[in-house]
């Protein structure tokens, strides 16, 4: 607002003299109240635009982790683990009695176990997508602890301690505790048979 001293100073001079002071100010007053409005505007634009392009990143980078973790199954030796581990007896008790029915395929099985602790830490601290890791790995992965559970535990109680394979149990029961939560899991040559490109 213009102070009566100043609004006399303005008009004294020969530039002001003819115009509108009461006028002009009101139109002032008026723009910035506009300018105000599209201050807000614009904040809301790029709010929505931070959001959008936050989503596009998720989305791009679900996608990219979904490429690497399938890119396992590509690995000859990881696969052939795996499969070692569905072919083993459930009765097994120690570690070395793991190696002794793997023989030569014992590091290729050790290495699944240690992947799944890796992916499982992974998922927890928030950089792999559940559904991403449940679809490839769930049931191998719940196979993994089902199958060394008993090793597993015997190794936890001569350690004294409750650390060993923490990670591959974790993953396993939440794997679990998911498909106990569906009404009905539906296979994916069922659910998505009418799917198209």
């Amino acid at each position: 607002m213009v102070t009566i001293p100043v609004y006399r100073t303005l008009r004294a001079l020969p530039i002001v003299q003819g115009l509108d002071l009461q006028s002009t100010t009101m139109d002032l007053a008026i723009a910035s109240q506009w300018a105000e409005v599209l201050g807000l505007v614009t904040i809301f634009g790029a709010a929505i635009y931070s959001w959008l392009t936050i989503n596009e990143i998720k989305k791009d980078r679900k996608a990219a982790s979904s490429l690497k973790l399938s890119e396992l199954w590509q690995n000859k030796d990881f696969s052939h683990g795996s499969i070692s581990i569905w072919m083993q007896p459930d009765d097994l008790k120690t570690f070395a009695e793991l190696e002794e029915f793997h023989g030569e395929d014992y590091p290729k099985v050790f290495t699944v176990l240690l992947t799944w602790e890796s992916i499982a830490i992974t998922l927890h601290d928030g950089h792999f997508d559940f559904d991403v890791v449940r679809k490839q790995f769930s049931l191998s992965m719940i196979t993994a602890w089902q199958k060394n559970k008993l090793i597993i535990e015997n190794f936890r109680k001569e350690r004294g301690s409750e650390q060993a394979f923490e990670w591959l149990q974790w993953i396993a029961e939440r794997m679990m505790e998911y498909y106990e939560q569906q009404d009905d899991v539906v296979p994916a040559q069922i659910a998505y048979k009418d799917w198209q490109p």
